[in-house]
């Protein structure tokens, strides 16, 4: 059986904080507005509103179920990177060897911040340690 595969999957390090913007799901979340305003000529289908969320964060087995069809249903990855990206906390390695892996996603990276990037050795220190291998 084949699946559609249509959607980006947003990765970042929630650093798993309450508060979006004490980590970067300020970013997922500013990514969202600007996809649902019709200020921004940027339109996707974000991966993570194709499947129900997940509210009992407590079981891991059930968060990893649930990341998994996300990104079946996915045809890119986009990483966040920023100086949280590197800090080895949460999921986000292991999403991104599903991702490429299991999956063989592309990733696209971004770098919030940057205006330009003259050298993206530069950055690598904000990439999460399974990118850095």
């Amino acid at each position: 059986m084949s699946t559609y595969r249509n959607g980006i999957y947003v990765a970042f390090n929630g650093m798993g904080m309450t508060n979006p913007n004490e980590s970067d799901m300020k970013y997922y979340w500013l990514l969202q507005h600007w996809n649902s305003s019709n200020k921004f000529d940027l339109k996707f289908s974000g991966s993570h509103d194709k499947t129900y969320s997940v509210q009992d964060s407590g079981k891991i087995e059930t968060l990893k179920s649930r990341l998994l069809e996300k990104l079946r249903n996915s045809k890119h990855l986009l990483l966040i990177a920023t100086e949280f990206a590197s800090i080895n906390r949460g999921l986000l390695n292991w999403e991104i060897e599903k991702a490429v892996e299991k999956y063989e996603l592309p990733i696209i990276v971004s770098y919030p911040g940057f205006d330009n990037i003259t050298s993206i050795t530069s950055l690598s220190n904000r990439l999460p340690s399974k990118l850095q291998d």
